[in-house]
């Protein structure tokens, strides 16, 4: 796609929401144009359009994912922090990562960033360093079973070994 139409397609979806958040509000129209327009250039700067495209199906999938994931680990979380034992072993693991680099990997970096009990440190070419609340538990799996799902965002296939490492 050019950088024109990509621009356009952002440029409308942002407007878009700046309609509804103002409720349709004349008064702000300006404004908004403005603003959306400014956002996405420092979008396309910051993103750059990439070859991979986006399912909607997968997309679908991966909404209901995360929220049905944000929601159980959001529970463990509460349950270790309330327990009078504090069962909690935080600490870093780092893991290959089997999604090809670019929006893929980044996608499932801040998708793990914003799921309770995880927060990606540094994503350097395949390898992710991941902060956990508690690296006793099956962190690799729920990585691995993350990143499934944002291959099926892209349409992508991803090897069948774990590589998960440590």
């Amino acid at each position: 796609m050019s950088p024109v139409l990509v621009f356009l397609i952002r440029a409308i979806t942002l407007f878009s929401i700046w309609w509804v958040l103002t409720l349709g509000d004349v008064d702000g129209l300006v404004f908004g144009a403005i603003v959306t327009a400014l956002a996405a250039g420092y979008s396309i700067r910051l993103f750059p359009p990439s070859s991979y495209r986006l399912r909607p199906l997968g997309i679908l999938a991966f909404v209901g994912y995360f929220l049905s994931r944000s929601v159980v680990a959001g529970l463990d979380v509460a349950r270790r922090l309330l327990s009078p034992a504090l069962p909690v072993k935080p600490g870093e693991i780092r893991i290959t990562l089997h999604l090809p680099a670019g929006s893929p990997r980044w996608l499932l970096a801040n998708t793990l960033s914003l799921m309770p009990g995880t927060l990606s440190v540094l994503l350097e070419g395949d390898q992710l360093i991941l902060h956990c609340l508690d690296t006793t538990a099956p962190v690799d799996e729920d990585v691995r079973a993350t990143e499934r799902q944002v291959a099926r965002v892209f349409g992508l296939s991803l090897p069948h070994g774990d590589g998960a490492g440590r």
